[in-house]
């Protein structure tokens, strides 16, 4: 949490291509196949991509994260990596796996990204499922055992819905049997193809049922990093398992609760997508804020004049209903995409969170000038 923490430059996804070989239908970005053209697409050029590292390079970004679609797929995927190592950003790569053989694994390696993060949704007929696509499982676990023959740092990711609610002890322990060195448990966000889907999000009750599962096995994982992603109220639900069960653990959480801070979206995270529209974080599509052809990214970043974006730097001053209820919503702040789709108002409470009044009123974590008091 140290590495990922606020800076005055955002943490980037970069949205390299939308052209993906699979049809995945909680998709954020609404990838289409690879049969459409680049020109099409219009998708940011070698060149253009390079400006755009130069200049993250220097307003020291902490990471560059290569996403898509597939980004496996767009043929400089390597030369733009290799250029922003060069020029000194952290890079990670999101892929599903499935077009990477013992070669795609030397490059990756050669490349020089420091992560691959690897998505399964679930046993094989479970992810081919999610997927679109026979065989997906087989190949991007294929994938993933190359990268780890070739050193290279990976993780699962896993995005839990009521489709796959009882994949997720199969997909851990496969994790964990294969000795890759980090789980990531993802919240459905209601971006993209998500939209449609969000009938299939599990219940609160779930949530927390998960939750607990999660904490548990992370306090047996030897070794294996485990973490929760997209939705922040799982910070705050931690803190009061650790606050009861190790409670001279507890201030060291609350303290680097406090310096993630909850949701990231427009302050210390931003997405570019393949057009080089600027967007909040990658599942608010629908909020441009510029386009880097246009004006540069830090420029973009950095309006003084952006009337939204300076509201999303404080967001506590403006949450509402039991977001602005919340005596911990500076820990938190929810899911600002989930708020305005569910809501109608970027501001509103997240109905993903799982708190109970009791514990949003700071009723088992007392908070004492933002100093832990239990």
């Amino acid at each position: 949490m140290l590495r990922f923490s606020k800076t005055a430059s955002p943490i980037v996804v970069w949205n390299v291509t939308r052209k993906c070989n699979l049809s995945c239908v909680h998709c954020y970005i609404n990838a289409v196949g690879e049969e459409e053209s680049e020109a099409d697409m219009g998708e940011l050029t070698t060149r253009e991509a390079m400006d755009m590292i130069e200049d993250l390079a220097a307003i020291k970004s902490p990471m560059l994260a290569f996403s898509g679609g597939e980004p496996l797929l767009r043929n400089d995927i390597y030369e733009l990596n290799v250029y922003a190592m060069k020029l000194g950003l952290r890079t990670i790569l999101s892929t599903n796996s499935t077009l990477i053989t013992r070669e795609v694994a030397k490059k990756i390696k050669d490349a020089g990204f420091a992560y691959v993060g690897v998505s399964l949704d679930g046993s094989e007929e479970a992810h081919d499922r999610f997927r679109g696509a026979k065989g997906a499982f087989e190949k991007s676990l294929q994938g993933l055992r190359y990268l780890m023959e070739e050193g290279v740092k990976t993780g699962v990711r896993f995005a839990i819905t009521n489709q796959n609610y009882d994949e997720l002890s199969k997909v851990l322990e496969l994790t964990r049997r294969e000795k890759i060195p980090r789980f990531s448990l993802f919240q459905l966000v209601y971006g993209g193809r998500g939209k449609e889907i969000i009938d299939w999000d599990i219940f609160n009750e779930q949530r927390r049922e998960v939750m607990d599962y999660i904490i548990e096995e992370a306090r047996v994982s030897n070794g294996m990093n485990i973490v929760t992603a997209d939705n922040y109220a799982d910070g705050i639900y931690l803190l009061q398992d650790v606050a009861e069960h190790e409670p001279e653990r507890a201030a060291e959480v609350e303290r680097l609760l406090a310096m993630q801070s909850g949701c990231p979206a427009g302050d210390g995270l931003a997405n570019v997508d393949n057009r080089g529209d600027v967007h909040l974080c990658p599942y608010w599509q629908s909020r441009t804020i510029g386009n880097i052809r246009e004006k540069k990214f830090s420029d973009i970043w950095f309006d003084e004049e952006n009337e939204f974006l300076a509201k999303m730097r404080d967001k506590t001053r403006y949450l509402k209903d039991k977001c602005g209820r919340c005596k911990l919503s500076h820990l938190c702040m929810g899911c600002r995409v989930r708020a305005e789709v569910a809501c109608g108002d970027p501001f509103g409470e997240d109905p993903a969170c799982y708190l109970t009044e009791e514990e949003i009123a700071g009723v088992k974590v007392r908070l004492h000038d933002k100093g832990l008091v239990t």
